[in-house]
């Protein structure tokens, strides 16, 4: 789609368009373990060390989660105002009961942000007033993801800021605001699941090489696909060697060896790129690949 059409796009999006789905595929709930898990992990950790709130961890896990969901939003919002994915909108007034208005979006988005601003200045007050600065930055960077000419989605920088932000912050802030401090523990884990998230954006944009090409420029364009997907397996070694590393030299208990378990899934997500049949299920299979590593971790902290 050249200039001229991607601009009479965004001159259309002033009528009405119905997101041909519910808000429940809207939100993409199977990402959603990008944000709890490694909430889960961190929380746990600190009730090992001896500290911890219960009331803080579910207040701290609904305003990520509501964080995420609106990034998730809005990344569908842009998109179509970007002329990208027109397929899942239609103009049709008929029957549209079941689907979502364009124009509503933005404004749930506005809710569920206030609300998540609301439990960050509780948060705030139970631990650090830094905390609101950071929350600040989390829902600007979000929100910079898939707005604007120069989203972060679009020069190349999606998994360095999911890699930041949904790795490492979420995961260390689960950690601080229980404890008040940093450990090399906490960060080895962020380290980690930063790692782990970036996987599944970057499994996003393998995918979607052929689609991006006219609207954007991301790490998999910018490789090529079998550069981008020896990235992606090298990124998936390093999650399992780090784990090996940090119980080697005594950073982690050797317990948390148990998300050796997800290799398994690892190696699923691998081979969803031998076929263009199978491909389309990569998506599926990096959240489970997230899900199930994310969940043996927390098993090996709360549990073993």
């Amino acid at each position: 789609m050249g200039y001229i059409e991607r601009h009479e796009m965004q001159k259309e999006v002033r009528k009405d368009y119905y997101y041909r789905g519910t808000w429940l595929q809207l939100i993409r709930p199977l990402t959603l373990s990008g944000t709890m898990t490694p909430i889960l992990v961190g929380t746990g950790l600190a009730f090992k060390d001896g500290e911890g709130s219960w009331s803080v961890f579910f207040v701290f896990l609904i305003t990520a989660v509501l964080i995420q969901v609106v990034v998730n939003m809005l990344n569908d919002y842009f998109d179509f105002i970007h002329g990208q994915d027109v397929e899942k909108w239609t103009e049709d007034k008929e029957d549209t009961s079941s689907y979502i208005a364009l124009h509503a979006i933005p404004i749930v988005a506005a809710i569920l942000t206030v609300i998540a601003c609301i439990g960050g200045l509780w948060l705030a007050k139970m631990s650090h007033e830094w905390i609101i600065l950071v929350g600040i930055l989390s829902i600007l960077a979000g929100i910079k993801y898939s707005a604007g000419k120069y989203a972060f989605s679009a020069i190349a920088m999606g998994e360095m800021i999911a890699f930041l932000f949904l790795g490492v912050v979420v995961t260390i802030l689960s950690y601080v605001v229980q404890t008040g401090y940093i450990s090399t523990e906490i960060i080895g884990v962020a380290i980690v699941f930063g790692l782990l998230i970036a996987t599944m954006i970057l499994t996003n944009n393998i995918r979607d090489i052929e689609k991006d090409k006219p609207f954007r420029v991301t790490v998999a364009i910018l490789l090529g696909r079998k550069n981008a997907i020896r990235l992606l397996a090298s990124l998936c070694m390093v999650i399992y060697i780090s784990m090996f590393c940090f119980v080697l030299f005594g950073l982690l208990h050797w317990t948390v060896l148990l998300t050796f378990g997800a290799i398994p899934f690892a190696w699923k997500l691998l081979q969803t790129f031998r076929t263009d049949e199978e491909e389309k299920a990569c998506m599926k299979r990096a959240a489970y690949h997230h899900l199930s590593f994310g969940l043996l971790l927390a098993i090996a902290v709360w549990v073993l």
